[in-house]
């Protein structure tokens, strides 16, 4: 019963008892005056027909008014028990740890076919072990402090076993004289379903977010990181703590930073678009990113911007490979052309020498150094058609510092012209080297006119070799005028070259000869303070483990 219905029981009885006192008061007085009246009068004697008259007219009374009273009752009653059979949410009675009372949606909802299957179990028995104990403490609440409780969320037993999700509100009651606890339940499993349903997609699109490879991170309408993913730290190589509340644009290359708040500005404004630009990382080098800007809509109404960074640096330098590629091609081409049509004088010229040299013995040392340059020639020639088509060649043992002296004393005279000198710090017992001599030779030049022609007021040129971890290692060092960082990454392109008359070829076959011997050719310079151009040959001993 609900403390509504208590509370107006209790006015009813106050105003009974009132109307009572009020009434037996007046017919006191009025029956003691008409009993003088009439024995005044009369000469009537009248003394315990008073008191019957009395109680005839009390119960007279009492009896319409109680009449009245049950019907009020009655009609009241009536009404709660309608609103509570028929409500749609389940209701219960829960007295000294029993069921008492419970609707028919209360019944439906437990699995039972009416309420008095229900009535008289234990509430204990519908409760999830996990949720007993704050059942127990709502229930003891709602007693003690004779307060309805707030809704809770909980999980109950059907009578099949099943389980469902309900929203519980304990309310304070008296049934039959006892203190009882009204149970009001709504069923929430829907609605939990719906929620698990939700967080479960959440979950989702946070897992989508966190392990996605590509840089995802939120910008707020000033353009700080407000969040980000792993994947940005690692792409950006800083940790998330650094970054948190740092304007995203401060870590752009400058030439890209007005460009890309300007398509922010405009994904502000509810507009997707993307660019492609670059960042420096924490450790300094440049990344290459394409950067997608996409607005956070909630409500239709822009809360932030999300970015998308996909680093796209390996795919650039495949792009640069691919270019490269193409100009390689091009000069193959051209190398096999230009080959051919220098190859037909020199077979001209190499006859003519050896006509002259049969008819004349006064020249032989200078014939015989013109059909060795001759030969050289044609040499060089047939490694620029090593560009177009590779070719089988012979590799033999060779003693490298031969080789290298042979080189200095053809260049010798153009030095000391210069004002060149050239010194050497050679190891002792350097061992021989599996090679083409040729082809070194050609590297050799190459690398020491290099040096020669970035000296032109003179200077001095070292060249060391020695044996560096199983590689014959040889420095070519220099006091020229240096290179800067930005062109050695450019050095060995085709058609690329820091001279002003030169091809950039010379360099590219440098480094193609060199990867034919599984070495390596490596340049480090600084302005103004000279180059120093390493070569390393992998020793016979190392060759042999591979």
């Amino acid at each position: 019963m609900p403390t509504s219905s208590k509370a107006q029981r209790s006015d009813s009885a106050l105003k009974i008892t009132l109307v009572y006192v009020f009434i037996g008061s007046i017919w006191v007085i009025l029956s003691d005056s008409l009993i003088d009246y009439l024995q005044m009068s009369a000469g009537l004697t009248i003394n315990s027909s008073k008191g019957l008259f009395y109680i005839a007219i009390t119960a007279l009374i009492l009896y319409f008014w109680v009449k009245r009273l049950k019907k009020a009752l009655t009609e009241s009653e009536e009404r709660y028990r309608v609103i509570v059979e028929h409500s749609p949410e389940p209701i219960a009675v829960h007295c000294e740890g029993k069921i008492v009372f419970i609707n028919p949606a209360g019944a439906i909802i437990f699995g039972a076919k009416s309420p008095d299957q229900l009535i008289g179990l234990p509430l204990s028995r519908f409760i999830h072990p996990d949720y007993k104990e704050i059942v127990q403490e709502r229930i003891r609440q709602a007693l003690v402090d004779n307060e309805a409780t707030v809704p809770i969320e909980e999980k109950v037993f059907r009578l099949d076993g099943t389980t469902f999700d309900v929203e519980i509100r304990s309310v304070p009651i008296t049934y039959l004289g006892k203190p009882a606890v009204q149970l009001l339940c709504r069923d929430i499993t829907e609605r939990k379903r719906t929620q698990r349903k939700l967080e479960e997609k959440e979950q989702g699109y946070k897992s989508l977010v966190a392990h996605n490879p590509d840089a995802i991170f939120t910008l707020d309408f000033n353009g700080r990181m407000i969040d980000m993913n792993s994947a940005t730290e690692k792409i950006m190589g800083y940790r998330q703590d650094e970054l948190l509340h740092q304007s995203f644009f401060q870590h752009m290359i400058p030439v890209d930073q007005e460009a890309a708040f300007q398509l922010y500005e405009r994904s502000v404004n509810g507009e997707s678009n993307s660019i492609e630009t670059a960042i420096t990382h924490k450790d300094g080098k440049s990344v290459d990113l394409n950067l997608k800007w996409v607005p956070i809509i909630v409500n239709d109404k822009v809360d932030g911007v999300y970015g998308i960074a996909k680093d796209i640096t390996e795919r650039k330098r495949t792009e640069e490979l691919l270019i490269k590629s193409e100009k390689l091609s091009v000069v193959g081409q051209l190398a096999a052309g230009v080959a051919h049509e220098i190859r037909n004088p020199l077979t001209s010229l190499r006859g003519f020498v050896q006509l002259l040299q049969m008819k004349t013995t006064q020249f032989e040392d200078y014939f015989q150094i013109m059909l060795s340059e001759l030969d050289r020639i044609n040499d060089i020639v047939s490694e620029f058609m090593v560009i177009a088509k590779p070719q089988a060649v012979k590799f033999e043992m060779k003693d490298i510092h031969k080789i290298v002296h042979d080189v200095i004393s053809l260049l010798e005279t153009q030095a000391i012209l210069s004002n060149i000198q050239i010194h050497t710090e050679f190891a002792q017992d350097l061992p021989f080297v599996k090679c083409q001599e040729n082809q070194l030779k050609q590297v050799f030049i190459n690398v020491l006119k290099n040096a020669m022609e970035s000296m032109p007021g003179g200077g001095h040129i070292l060249i060391q070799m020695m044996a560096v971890d199983g590689n014959l290692a040889i420095r070519f060092i220099d006091e020229g005028c240096g290179i800067s960082e930005e062109r050695i990454a450019m050095l060995g392109e085709p058609f690329y070259t820091t001279k002003e008359k030169g091809t950039g070829l010379g360099l590219m076959v440098c480094h193609k000869i060199m990867e034919a011997h599984r070495g390596s050719l490596r340049i480090h310079s600084q302005l103004e303070q000279g180059t120093t151009v390493e070569l390393t040959l992998p020793l016979q001993s190392a060759l042999d483990k591979l």
